[in-house]
C-alpha cells in the first residue's frame, strides 16, 4: 500500500514540479520586468508597501485558517466510494467558499476607506532618502486598487483545496503561471505609459493605474484559471454558511490552529515593512526581488512533494484512526509515508540551496544590471546567498506542518510555525539594527534563515512525537547528506562564478548563472549520494517512477 500510494505521490509531485517550473520561471520573469520597467527606487518602495497590505489583511482573518484546514477536511470524504461522499463534499466546499464572501468582502471595503492612513503609518519611520508623503500618497491610491484582491485570494485558495482534495493537481500549478503572464504585462505597459517618469510626484496616472490594476488582474486570474477544474468535479455549488453534522468542529479546530500560524507570519511581514524602509531606499523591493528568487527552489522542489503528498496522508490518518489499517501496523503506512516524503525535502532543499547561494552574484547582476536602483549589486547578492541557508527549514515547515495537520495535529503545527516565526521578526529587526552598512538585506534574509530552521526543528519533533520514530525515520541521515552536498555544491559553483566566462551584460550574467548552478548541482549530488545513495536515487528517479504508477492511482487524467 505504502508503495503504490509512493507512486502516486511521485507522479503527482512530477506534475506538480513540471508546472511549477513554468510557473516560477514565468514568475522569475515577472519579477525581472518590474526591475527593469520600474526598478528599486521610491515607486517600488510605494508599489511594495502597499501590495504586501492585501497579503497580509487575507493571511491574518482567512488564509491561516484554510491552509490546513481545507484538504483534511475534504480528502477523506472526497475518497470514500459511497454515493454520499460527493453531496458532501459539496456542501462542504460551498460552505467555506460562503463564508469567504462573507468575511473578505466587507474587509476589502474596509482596507479600501482607510487606506490612506494605514499607507502613512506603514512608512511614517521612513524610506530612506524617498519623500514619505509621496511614498504614502502613491501607496494609499494603489492600495484602493489593491483591496479587492483580499477576497480573490480567499476564493482561491478555497477552489485550490477542493481541488488537491480531489488529486486534480495542475490547475492549482498552472494558476501563478497566467497570473505572472498578466502582471508581465501590466509591467511592461507602464514603460511607455511613463514616459520615463519614475518619480512618486511626476508618475503619470495612466502609468500607476496600469501596475495596479494589472496586478489585481493578475490576482482574479488566481481564480478564473481554477474555476473551470472546480465545476468539472461535478460538485453541487450553492451558497451556506451551514456545515454538514460533525463537520463544523473539525472545520473550527483546524482553522484556529492554522490561523494562529499565519498571523504570526503576517506578524513578522507586517514588522518587515517598517524595518526594511527604515534600512534604506529600495531595500524592500529588494528584498521581495530576493524573496521571489528563493521562492523558486522551493516552490518547484519542496512544494509539490508536500501539496501531493498531503491528500494521501490525510486520507490513510483517517483510515488509521478509525482503525483500518490493512497492514496491522497502526500508523505504519502514515508513518512510512511522512518519514519518505520528509527524506526527499531535506535532500532535495539542501542541494538547492547550496546551487542558489552558488549562483547569487551573476543572478543579482542580472536583476540590478542598467536597472534604477538604489540597492548595489553586492549588497543584493548578500540578501540572495543568506536567503540559502533556511532553504531546507523552509522546506520542512511546508511539508511537516502538512503532515501533523494530516495527522489531526494542529495545535503542534501551529506552535511549531508561530515559534518559527517569532524567531523572524525578533531576528530580522536585531540584524538590521546591529549589522554594518550595506548588508541590511542580508540581515534581513538571514533573519528569515533562523526562523524557519528553528520552526522545522520543533515541526519534526512534534511528528517524532505524534506518530512514533518511524515518522523520521532516516531523516538525520538525508540532512547530512544535504548540507555536505550543498556545502560542496556551493564551493564549485561559486567557484565557477568567479571565472570569466562572459561578458559584463544581462545575458552573460543568465549564462555565468546557469553554469555555476550546473556545476552546485553536479558537485552537490556527487557528495551526497556518499551520504545517502539510496533516498537520493529514490528523489532523483522521480519522473521514472512518476510514469509507473500503480492501477491503485488515479488514472493520468482524473490526476489532472
Amino acid at each position: 500500500m505504502v508503495r503504490r500510494l509512493g507512486a502516486g505521490i511521485a507522479g503527482a509531485a512530477v506534475l506538480i514540479g513540471v508546472i511549477t517550473v513554468l510557473a516560477r520561471v514565468t514568475g522569475f520573469a515577472k519579477q525581472l520586468a518590474f526591475a527593469r520597467t520600474v526598478g528599486t527606487n521610491c515607486l517600488a518602495t510605494a508599489y511594495y508597501t502597499a501590495n504586501n497590505v492585501p497579503n497580509i489583511v487575507f493571511e491574518v482573518v482567512a488564509g491561516g485558517a484554510l491552509a490546513g484546514m481545507v484538504v483534511p477536511v475534504l480528502a477523506g470524504v472526497a475518497a470514500r466510494a459511497d454515493g454520499g461522499a460527493r453531496a458532501e463534499v459539496g456542501r462542504i466546499a460551498s460552505a467555506l467558499l460562503t463564508w469567504m464572501v462573507v468575511l473578505l468582502v466587507p474587509l476589502a471595503a474596509l482596507t479600501a476607506l482607510v487606506a490612506g492612513p494605514l499607507a502613512r503609518l506603514l512608512v511614517v519611520f521612513g524610506a530612506g532618502e524617498c519623500d514619505v508623503g509621496q511614498v504614502a500618497a502613491v501607496a494609499a491610491r494603489m492600495l484602493v486598487v489593491f483591496a479587492p484582491q483580499i477576497p480573490l485570494y480567499g476564493m482561491a485558495v478555497v477552489l485550490y483545496g477542493v481541488l488537491q482534495a480531489h488529486r486534480r493537481f495542475s490547475g492549482p500549478a498552472l494558476a501563478p503561471l497566467v497570473s505572472s503572464v498578466v502582471v508581465i504585462i501590466a509591467y511592461l505597459a507602464f514603460g511607455p505609459l511613463s514616459g520615463g517618469h519614475k518619480d512618486p510626484a511626476t508618475v503619470p496616472g495612466p502609468a500607476e493605474i496600469a501596475l495596479s490594476a494589472g496586478t489585481t488582474l493578475g490576482v482574479l486570474a488566481l481564480v478564473v484559471t481554477v474555476v473551470g477544474p472546480a465545476l468539472r468535479l461535478g460538485l453541487r455549488w450553492r451558497p451556506t454558511l451551514r456545515f454538514p453534522e460533525g463537520v463544523a468542529v473539525q472545520v473550527r479546530r483546524l482553522a484556529l490552529a492554522g490561523l494562529s500560524a499565519l498571523v504570526a507570519q503576517q506578524a513578522a511581514a507586517a514588522i518587515l515593512i517598517p524595518v526594511a524602509n527604515r534600512v534604506g531606499g529600495g531595500v524592500l523591493p529588494a528584498y521581495n526581488y530576493a524573496w521571489a528568487i528563493y521562492q523558486v527552489p522551493y516552490a518547484v522542489l519542496a512544494v509539490p512533494i508536500a501539496t501531493s503528498a498531503f491528500p494521501a496522508l490525510a486520507a490513510r490518518a483517517q483510515t488509521e484512526d478509525a482503525g483500518g489499517d490493512a497492514g496491522g501496523d497502526e500508523g505504519g503506512a502514515f508513518a512510512a509515508l511522512a518519514a519518505r516524503t520528509t527524506r526527499a525535502v531535506v535532500l532535495v532543499c539542501g542541494l538547492a540551496a547550496g546551487a542558489l547561494a552558488a549562483v547569487a552574484a551573476p543572478v543579482a547582476h542580472v536583476f540590478l544590471a542598467q536597472a534604477d536602483t538604489a540597492v548595489a549589486a553586492a549588497e543584493f547578492a548578500r540578501g540572495i546567498a543568506l536567503f540559502a541557508p533556511g532553504l531546507i527549514g523552509y522546506g520542512l515547515v511546508a511539508h511537516l506542518s502538512r503532515v501533523l495537520y494530516a495527522a489531526g495535529q494542529g495545535r503542534a503545527a501551529a506552535r511549531g510555525q508561530v515559534a518559527g516565526w517569532l524567531v523572524v521578526a525578533v531576528a530580522q529587526v536585531a540584524l538590521a539594527l546591529v549589522l554594518p552598512d550595506g548588508w541590511g538585506l542580508g540581515g534581513l534574509a538571514l533573519g528569515q534563515a533562523a526562523g524557519m530552521t528553528v520552526g522545522a526543528g520543533l515541526l519534526l519533533a512534534s511528528v517524532v512525537r505524534a506518530r512514533g520514530a518511524r515518522a523520521a525515520h532516516g531523516v538525520s541521515r538525508a540532512a547530512l547528506a544535504a548540507l555536505l552536498g550543498g556545502g560542496a555544491g556551493f564551493l564549485a559553483g561559486a567557484a565557477v562564478a568567479r571565472l570569466p566566462l562572459s561578458g559584463e551584460g544581462p545575458w552573460g550574467g543568465l549564462l555565468t548563472a546557469a553554469l555555476a548552478g550546473l556545476a552546485a548541482l553536479v558537485a552537490g549530488v556527487l557528495v551526497a549520494a556518499l551520504v545517502d545513495r539510496g533516498d537520493l536515487a529514490a528523489a532523483l528517479s522521480g519522473v521514472r517512477r512518476g510514469r509507473g504508477a500503480s492501477p491503485a492511482d488515479p488514472p493520468a487524467e482524473e490526476a489532472v
